[in-house]
């Protein structure tokens, strides 16, 4: 097992650490209370895209509450959620705002995925760059 010369390891600050749970707590609490009372308390009839959805996001919020525990190691999750909110707001919010046909859902998602201003602002983004984009690859054979 060889180190990676390029990446010198990097501890992240206590305050660092804590606004990483903070954003942990808040995707965990969150999806919590908003997935699991739907998941557990469904009907017979619950199939398709919305029950496969809520599974997802409550999956979510177990590894979001492991991010607690684990908050550098569970970047991922943050960048995950990060991406996909950004990815919405671009392809769909932006451009029903645009031609000015947003209803009333689209505005309750719009509002809910602007929530990615905090994850934004949590992420230590000079260590997510040192270590997903400069770091050495790991070996493929």
């Amino acid at each position: 097992m060889t180190t990676n010369t390029l990446v010198k390891p990097v501890e992240l600050s206590l305050p660092r650490l804590y606004a990483l749970r903070f954003g942990y707590s808040l995707l965990a609490f969150g999806l919590a209370i908003e997935t699991w009372p739907v998941v557990v308390h469904h009907d017979a009839s619950w199939t398709g895209t919305e029950s496969l959805v809520y599974c997802m996001l409550a999956a979510l919020s177990l590894l979001a509450f492991v991010g607690l525990r684990h908050p550098v190691t569970m970047l991922p999750l943050l960048l995950f959620e990060s991406a996909w909110k950004l990815i919405w707001l671009i392809a769909v919010a932006l451009p029903a705002w645009l031609s000015d046909s947003m209803d009333d859902e689209t505005w309750g998602y719009t509002a809910s995925c602007l929530l990615v201003v905090i994850f934004l602002a949590v992420v230590p983004w000079p260590h997510v760059i040192r270590h997903y984009v400069l770091a050495t690859a790991e070996r493929w054979r």
